[in-house]
């Protein structure tokens, strides 16, 4: 009968150390998700992921695919291989100014519709995280008021807004983009068209690119190469340089 107590009295302890062990495990695990939820770069990211200014944003259209072959042509030029490596491409929504979400693939269905905005990304040489994108809308003024809404401070952390060197009536975002790093962007309105050209630059964090002048190197990228987009009327010099 001793033994049977001792043996249940010993059951007993170890349920208890189990019950305060696993009790400490569960705390230690709520105190890492808490952190995880609630850290700085995370805060920026959820923040910048959720705030896109749908009210007040037009969307494009929705074309046939093969209206997708013109307008992949379009990006392309901006940014031809030889300078850096594709690594994505596809569709994408008006959405993709303040979200960054990757490019959409192929729809399974050939005869679907498909959104009338292309994008395509590039590794710079430098380690530059490139990016264009072309979006149609139903009118100008739509693309118009896309480009005034984007080329704004809405939705955006830490953002700073200024007229663009070039092309004409382009217009300048530095921005923290939803994955904590920061970013140049270059918005511009031809007609029912939008583009945008946008270059996180590389670097260890948002204050290491501030530091380095990554963004003003990104900045004068990107005000470069949106004259290579479509009607994009950068000045010609006489010697035939884009300017």
């Amino acid at each position: 009968m001793g033994d049977r107590d001792g043996d249940q009295d010993g059951r007993r302890r170890r349920g208890k150390w189990f019950a305060v062990r696993l009790g400490v495990l569960l705390v230690i695990l709520a105190g890492l998700v808490v952190f995880l939820v609630t850290r700085p770069g995370k805060q920026a990211q959820s923040s910048a992921s959720r705030c896109v200014p749908s009210t007040q944003l037009p969307e494009v259209r929705r074309v046939p695919p093969s209206a997708l072959g013109g307008l992949r042509e379009a990006v392309a030029r901006a940014l031809p291989q030889r300078v850096g490596r594709l690594y994505e491409e596809g569709t994408v929504r008006a959405a993709v100014a303040w979200t960054d979400e990757e490019p959409a693939p192929p729809a399974t269905s050939p005869g679907a519709l498909r959104p009338a905005g292309y994008e395509m990304r590039w590794w710079a040489p430098n380690g530059d995280d490139v990016v264009a994108d072309v979006l149609v809308f139903g009118s100008q003024a739509q693309a118009q008021r896309f480009v005034a809404v984007a080329a704004s401070s809405r939705c955006r952390l830490q953002a700073r807004i200024a007229a663009a060197s070039r092309p004409p009536e382009a217009r300048n975002v530095s921005w923290l983009n939803p994955d904590g790093a920061m970013q140049a962007d270059v918005f511009l309105a031809r007609g029912k068209r939008a583009y945008r050209i946008a270059d996180a630059p590389a670097g260890s964090s948002p204050g290491d690119v501030r530091s380095s002048g990554g963004l003003a190197r990104a900045f004068a990228t990107i005000d470069v190469l949106a004259c290579l987009l479509p009607s994009a009327h950068c000045q010609q010099l006489p010697n035939g340089v884009t300017t």
